[in-house]
């Protein structure tokens, strides 16, 4: 028999062994403390599961809570019942009341029509942007050299992550692997933060790295100064979905400003 319910904490070790049992490729620690987790659970352990963590967006001075879906994941030995469009409906459910909207990003397709049919709307596909570094030399002489500290409002945590500021801009890097391509992947960015960019990438091209890549939307206010600086956008893109919950929210009217910072991906 199949139960639905939400995740407490002692259900962190279970939920770990269920996604290295649905992503065995995969090696990420999640961090299930800030997250709000619920799962269909069969002979005591969970099979299916999607989590929340909370977010904040604000739109015309105004804030708005929302809950970010991430982990959504089935056992594959009970795919193709339902169970994740079961959960995905439950969790609905359970947190409308206390968020303006939800979002997701879709990442892989076999998600997709379940969130779809509870309710979560496609509203953007934003690319992955890249760029060769091979030019990066040029730039080691150039940029701040401040001490990196993480900007406002910020979780960026070391040793993952480096800052780079200067007093009206900030980048915020991370090296990692995209398709089996070493790669210099931007978390986020914002100001007039070239001499940053070009200071990151000559520290990336020393470290052996010979690409960059950054998840923004069409209408990311940083997103000219990437492409001046060679960017160009990937066939890699993923869907924005939003489920709304407060009717006075018109997801329709955003001009959403997004990047890898409004993910759980990177």
């Amino acid at each position: 028999m199949i139960a639905l319910r939400e995740a407490t904490p002692a259900d962190a070790e279970a939920i770990l062994a269920l996604r290295r049992r649905c992503f065995p490729e995969d090696d990420i620690a999640k961090d299930f403390r800030t997250a709000r987790a619920f799962i269909a659970e069969a002979e005591g352990r969970p099979v299916a599961h999607l989590a929340f963590v909370d977010k904040t967006y604000v739109f015309d001075g105004r804030e708005y809570a929302a809950a970010l879906a991430m982990d959504a994941m089935t056992d594959p030995a009970y795919r193709r019942q339902g169970l994740f469009s079961r959960v995905a409906g439950f969790a609905r459910d359970s947190i409308r009341a206390d968020y303006a909207f939800s979002t997701a990003w879709q990442i892989r397709p076999s998600v997709l029509p379940a969130m779809v049919a509870n309710g979560w709307t496609p509203v953007l596909r934003a690319p992955v942007f890249v760029r060769p570094l091979w030019r990066a030399a040029a730039f080691a002489a150039s940029g701040p050299t401040g001490q990196p500290r993480p900007p406002h409002s910020m979780r960026f945590a070391a040793p993952y992550y480096t800052t780079l500021t200067s007093d009206d801009a900030y980048v915020v890097t991370r090296e990692t692997t995209l398709k089996g391509h070493r790669t210099l992947a931007i978390a986020d960015l914002a100001g007039p933060a070239r001499p940053l960019l070009k200071q990151a990438f000559a520290q990336a091209k020393r470290n052996g790295i010979h690409l960059a890549a950054a998840l923004l939307s069409w209408r990311h206010p940083s997103l000219p100064l990437l492409l001046r600086m060679g960017f160009l956008p990937s066939p890699h893109r993923f869907r924005f979905l939003v489920n709304v919950f407060d009717p006075r929210f018109d997801p329709r009217r955003v001009r959403w400003a997004l990047s890898w910072a409004d993910t759980d991906h990177l």
